[in-house]
């Protein structure tokens, strides 16, 4: 078959053995690391697999573009490249190990076919706008740039922006592939969020087209049928089946074959259990979530009461203005999405939460680098930086599990707004032993020390707790503070610790700008010596948290060899 606007021919017997070969990989791989959504990308394998094809990838500056904007069915890409041979397949295996290049997202874009970095549902099709603006500013009468999203990433709001941008400029160069399979992270898109996005698109203008995303000769047609339109985009809808060709997969809402063991106890697991219990006690505790109920464990709360969870679908800024809403009518609305992506949310925080002084929850889960599995685009770095900034914003964040149990009762009852940063899954035992009730603005003694002190929060504190031991093996006596308020700090107790002790070492999973470190280094440089030991760059994909910690230095031997070059200078 011929593709009108590339006059590329096209083999359907050798797309067939390719998309066998490239499941077969898939598989595998989900065998070697199973968080590669391994249900989407068999969904969208087929649209791939003719896309890259079809596109023209020549150096000049009216070439075709491709904009993967559901960025985690990026190995679907990955598989289809390694069984054309333009990537190694034991490369491919290598998957989201600290030195490969490759990652369960589109995050590389030395890789073909990734020209742009995505992985943040949404962003894709403003990214296609501007390119396919670019190309009129440049007068390419034949370039075409692709977008290709996915049925949920649709309820967010920064899509219909650009949609209606795109109508405004009439972008007929601007190729959309909407892939239909049914599902999104908390179930059934039909269940979400029940709204026939196709008539949406049609009622602001586009041209809209139907067909199977699992048939080769339609997916070519409509290809060529959105190449004859002039004067408006179009968008394509292809129904997809998800784990398309694994029958246990087929139709349902699992991304891996192999789901990983689930840890008796962790973050998400105890703030799920809290909330629940909470809410038989306060019939004004509600729960407003963005299409994590299941990853935040906000789902046990929903189950007990129903009547008082809102799943609103992907959409932050919404969130934000919902449980404002929530507050003004007298609830107490606990607001609860990835920390990322509760960030888009921002502007909202401030000028509709922070100014009026609300009584809202901000609870962000997997926070810093606890989703080692998603990588870059899903770990949240700067959320505590942001936050700082806002003059009403109390922010907390646990040490481990047993700390989430005892602090979420105590934010539930402050009257105003609260940012809980808490993580996903990882949670050595750093305060289960320790009986205490925690208070907004304390400090709490891990460890006793004269000699150099640690202060922070989250998993790092028990390398911290395991570097301390270590060191009083050869006469150094390291204290280890837990921080769990970050705003408003204890400035006379760390002023008091800091000043008795001379040196203060701050870990964190977070920028060394802007969060913990940097409100302790503000408050005693004129007095003590600070060392902010925290997470430089954009995050990294891994294969583990405790991976990552150790390659950002915020390990047992990286806090140890810090803390002697302070005592030792």
């Amino acid at each position: 078959m011929v593709i009108n606007g590339s006059k590329v021919s096209i083999d359907l017997n050798r797309l067939m053995e390719v998309r066998d070969s490239a499941r077969d990989l898939l598989t595998r791989l989900d065998r070697e690391f199973p968080y590669i959504h391994l249900g989407s990308s068999l969904a969208a394998l087929d649209i791939i697999n003719v896309l890259i094809r079809i596109m023209r990838r020549n150096n000049d500056d009216c070439r075709d573009w491709f904009i993967l904007s559901i960025g985690h069915v990026a190995p679907a890409l990955y598989a289809i490249l390694a069984v054309e041979g333009l990537i190694p397949e034991e490369r491919l295996m290598e998957v989201n190990q600290l030195s490969s290049s490759i990652s369960t997202h589109a995050d590389n874009m030395d890789l073909p076919y990734i020209d742009a970095t995505t992985g943040s549902l949404g962003q894709g099709l403003s990214m296609g706008v501007g390119l396919a603006l670019a190309g009129r500013v440049r007068d390419c009468n034949d370039g075409f740039v692709y977008v290709l999203m996915g049925d949920g990433e649709l309820n967010e709001g920064q899509t219909w922006e650009a949609a209606t941008t795109a109508v405004k400029y009439g972008l007929d160069n601007l190729k959309v592939i909407v892939s239909l399979n049914g599902y999104q992270l908390d179930g059934a898109t039909s269940t979400i969020k029940p709204i026939s996005y196709a008539r949406v698109f049609e009622a602001i203008g586009w041209n809209v087209l139907f067909g199977n995303g699992h048939d080769y000769e339609e997916i070519i047609r409509l290809i060529n049928k959105a190449h004859e339109f002039k004067g408006k985009p179009t968008v394509i809808f292809l129904s997809t089946i998800r784990g398309k060709g694994i029958r246990n997969l087929e139709n349902t809402s699992k991304q891996t074959l192999n789901p990983p063991p689930r840890p008796q106890f962790s973050m998400r697991e105890a703030l799920g259990t809290t909330l629940a219990r909470l809410g038989e006690d306060n019939d004004r505790l509600v729960v407003v979530t963005t299409d994590v109920g299941e990853s935040t464990r906000a789902r046990y709360f929903g189950e007990r009461f129903p009547n008082r969870y809102f799943n609103i679908g992907i959409s932050e800024q919404d969130l934000v203005g919902v449980s404002v809403g929530l507050a003004l009518g007298g609830y107490v609305p606990v607001a609860m999405a990835y920390s990322m992506f509760m960030m888009r949310g921002w502007e909202q925080i401030r000028n509709s939460l922070g100014r009026m002084n609300l009584n809202v929850k901000l609870i962000a889960t997997h926070a810093g680098l606890s989703d080692f599995a998603d990588g870059p685009s899903h770990q949240a770095l700067e959320d505590v930086a942001l936050m700082r900034t806002l003059n009403n914003m109390v922010i907390v964040a646990p040490a481990d599990a047993w700390d989430v149990e005892r602090i979420i009762p105590r934010i539930i009852e402050y009257k105003g707004p609260v940012y809980a940063r808490i993580g996903r899954d990882y949670s050595p035992p750093i305060t289960m032993d320790m009986d205490y009730e925690f208070k907004i603005g304390e400090v709490y003694e891990l460890i006793d020390g004269d000699d150099v002190i640690v202060m922070g929060y989250g998993p790092p504190l028990y390398n911290a707790v395991r570097a301390a031991t270590e060191l009083r093996r050869i006469g150094i006596r390291m204290g280890v503070y837990n921080v769990p308020t970050i705003k408003p700090l204890n400035n006379d107790a760390v002023s008091r610790i800091a000043r008795r002790v001379g040196n203060v070492i701050v870990v964190e999973e977070h920028s060394p700008r802007g969060g913990l470190g940097s409100a302790i280094a503000e408050l005693v440089s004129g007095f003590a010596r600070v060392k902010v030991l925290g997470v430089d760059g954009y995050g990294h994909w891994g294969r583990s948290e405790e991976e990552l910690l150790r390659f950002f230095g915020l390990d047992e031997e990286s806090i140890m060899d810090v803390a002697l070059k302070l005592v030792n200078s």
